[in-house]
């Protein structure tokens, strides 16, 4: 893919490719003075990542903007057109998300959106569900939903998690716990290299589960990845070297 069109999924490459890499040249930094921006600019690339995601497999994307304010005066103060959710709250129809078509089917890409879990009951007293990173799902409307409404589990078709950090043990085991509520038919399959009718991913043509962190593997959270893998779980974990897509980069990202 050409530098222009992969420049084209994402409105501020530049400044996204300059923060992070500003922030691997020095890893002995402590992430905590980087604050909430680049918090919030790592989950933008992730986010990015998936959208490039499908536009490398084929899929036709195209991004939707919320609705420009109707009163002509506020029209006038919004410069900024895209706009992610980097909050658990807010409805989801007044923040960007992507479009994805082929084929004759089409699925969302969504920002922090509220999904119940597998095992979630309306029958409950309280409410089982949880606000994912990115969330893939069937296309809907989600007009009708507010801060607090999510959408059935059903609907939801992968996800991702996205941890500026480098990962240990815990947070790897942590994110299969988040899998088992959401899609728990993902540990239930097994995935390998070399793959029959029954080992192929629940859902070909979409990414697996993910987990993607800014920095690297502790050697207990690679552990935990190896056997992840020796069982075979339709899940992925990235990190700096090993990487969602390579059709969207940050400088000081090495992919293999």
């Amino acid at each position: 893919m050409s530098s222009q069109k992969s420049q084209k999924i994402w409105i501020d490459i530049g400044t996204l490719k300059d923060d992070l890499g500003d922030f691997f040249e020095d890893r002995r930094k402590d992430l905590n003075l980087f604050g909430s921006t680049v918090n919030q600019t790592f989950e933008a690339f992730v986010f990015a990542s998936v959208a490039s995601w499908y536009r490398g497999h084929d899929w036709d994307v195209s991004f939707v903007h919320p609705p420009r304010p109707t009163n002509q005066e506020k029209a006038k103060d919004v410069k900024q057109y895209l706009r992610l959710k980097f909050s658990t709250r807010g409805r989801p129809n007044r923040y960007t998300y992507v479009k994805c078509e082929k084929d004759g089917e089409t699925v969302q890409v969504r920002h922090q959106l509220r999904v119940a879990t597998k095992s979630h009951s309306i029958k409950n007293k309280f409410r089982a569900n949880m606000v994912l990173d990115v969330a893939v799902i069937k296309d809907d409307d989600l007009s009708w939903m507010s801060t607090d409404h999510y959408i059935e589990n059903n609907h939801l078709i992968s996800f991702g998690e996205a941890k500026h950090m480098s990962a240990f043990a815990e947070l790897v085991a942590s994110f299969i716990g988040i899998v088992y509520e959401m899609q728990p038919d993902r540990l239930k399959r097994r995935r390998f290299k070399r793959k029959s009718a029954a080992d192929r991913p629940l859902l070909p043509g979409h990414p697996s589960p993910f987990l993607f962190v800014s920095g690297f593997l502790f050697h207990t959270a690679q552990g935990i990845v190896d056997t992840i893998k020796q069982r075979g779980f339709d899940v992925d974990v990235f990190w700096r070297t090993n990487q969602l897509t390579s059709l969207i980069q940050v400088q000081g990202f090495d992919s293999k």
